[in-house]
């Protein structure tokens, strides 16, 4: 009976993937394949804006050691340290920061056989990666179906409170954008939280997939992510500003430092070729959004390989962040200890309209989410002068517990409320 169900499983599987690759095959000379060639070798080749380009960060301090939750995580970087220093003494050079181009973080031969050789050139190589070139050229076929879905997730968000808002948006994103573009569709929103709607809010009836999206332990940062795609990536939503509202200009006048400080990130930037709209907050690079986002990417980083050490160890393990209009992207191999992060929030939307997606952007976000099959490992080592964080050799005897992070724990870290006293043995000091 057993022989004969094993028999059975693999006739199904066998039967589903020549049904694939032939869906495959279809896409030969078709108009998504035309796009995905033209898009895929200027990701490949160019190194200036509009391909993303990734800062290679280092951090100053934390409270990493401290086993605190990802909303109590802090992370105050060098640069950030070098530029409040110049704030302060009203003079000196802009601070230098690696940039890495995403050119250099693929694995370019896939990429140059398919816009050689056109799909047929990708049954040669693994089913993992020929089925992610599938699902790029299936979410383009449909694009316009997930575009009108997404804009009217963001129209019924909209009126929405605030608390709620986000929520609605991510889930109808995971929906409709990140789970697409992975070959199995997977991706969970966090069952605790009850702002997620039950589902999807575009009208198309589609249940919200939840479940247990925990990161870390008591010695770690940890805490519970937005959302896990594909069992390995996750994404964090950022606020996500309203046209008009008065959360778009309600600022705090203590918040004057962090405003100066950002007029020199922004005027150190200035030679890049992206125009924003003056009404545009860039919510996932403000400095409270970056130290979650970080954390929770060094901390997934590190849980994921001890989870699967032999398939994730030496990769780059990317985490989102994402609004209604943009997206932005963290990575960390937690074996070189090295911490990158894009250099600027990337439109969803072609500029000035929520009804196109921007394909370039899309690119982008296929390739991390499918990182295993279309990113280099140890691509750490083969650069020359790429910066570690330094979170390793601050953590010292500490590591060893970010390296045993764990997923889907069910912890439930009670804050201490007895006096720390309690536990000393206090000592006369000689005079």
């Amino acid at each position: 009976m057993l022989a004969s169900r094993r028999k059975m499983a693999t006739v199904i599987t066998t039967r589903d993937h020549d049904q694939k690759s032939a869906r495959l095959r279809e896409f030969c000379e078709s108009e998504e394949e035309d796009i995905a060639r033209k898009l895929l070798e200027i990701i490949s080749t160019e190194s200036e804006f509009p391909v993303p380009s990734f800062l290679n960060l280092v951090i100053n301090n934390s409270n990493a050691s401290a086993g605190k939750s990802f909303s109590d995580a802090w992370i105050y970087l060098q640069v950030c340290h070098e530029i409040q220093e110049i704030v302060h003494k009203k003079y000196g050079r802009y601070p230098k920061v690696g940039l890495v181009y995403l050119k250099d973080l693929l694995d370019l031969s896939v990429f140059e056989d398919f816009r050689t050789y056109s799909v047929h050139a990708l049954m040669s190589y693994p089913e993992g990666c020929w089925l992610a070139f599938l699902t790029l050229l299936e979410f383009l076929h449909e694009k316009e179906k997930h575009e009108e879905a997404l804009e009217k997730v963001i129209a019924e968000a909209k009126l929405l409170p605030s608390g709620v808002r986000d929520q609605h948006i991510l889930a109808g994103f995971a929906h409709h954008l990140f789970s697409q573009l992975v070959p199995n569709n997977m991706y969970e929103v966090d069952e605790h939280e009850k702002s997620f709607p039950v589902e999807c809010v575009c009208g198309c009836k589609a249940k919200i997939c939840r479940g247990n999206t925990s990161v870390g332990s008591e010695r770690t940062w940890h805490g519970r992510v937005d959302t896990i795609v594909n069992d390995m990536i996750a994404v964090t939503v950022g606020k996500t500003p309203v046209d008009g509202s008065k959360e778009d200009d309600d600022e705090d006048e203590n918040d004057e430092p962090q405003r100066k400080q950002r007029k020199t990130e922004s005027d150190c930037d200035s030679d890049t070729e992206v125009n924003y709209n003056k009404r545009h907050k860039c919510v996932l690079l403000e400095p409270k959004f970056l130290e979650k986002i970080l954390a929770k990417s060094i901390t997934n980083g590190f849980a994921q390989v001890h989870r699967d050490k032999n398939n994730l160890s030496g990769f780059f393990i990317p985490t989102f962040g994402v609004t209604s209009d943009h997206v932005s992207i963290c990575l960390y191999d937690p074996e070189s200890d090295c911490l990158l992060h894009i250099r600027e929030e990337y439109g969803l939307w072609f500029p000035g309209s929520r009804k196109k997606l921007n394909e370039l952007t899309i690119i982008a976000i296929w390739i991390f989410l499918n990182f295993t099959v279309l990113t280099r490992r140890r691509v750490a080592a083969v650069f020359e002068d790429i910066d570690k964080s330094g979170l390793h050799a601050a953590l010292k005897g500490y590591l060893t517990h970010y390296r045993e992070a764990k997923l889907k724990e069910n912890f439930d870290i009670q804050p201490t409320v007895e006096s720390p006293w309690k536990y000393v043995h206090a000592h006369p000091i000689k005079s």
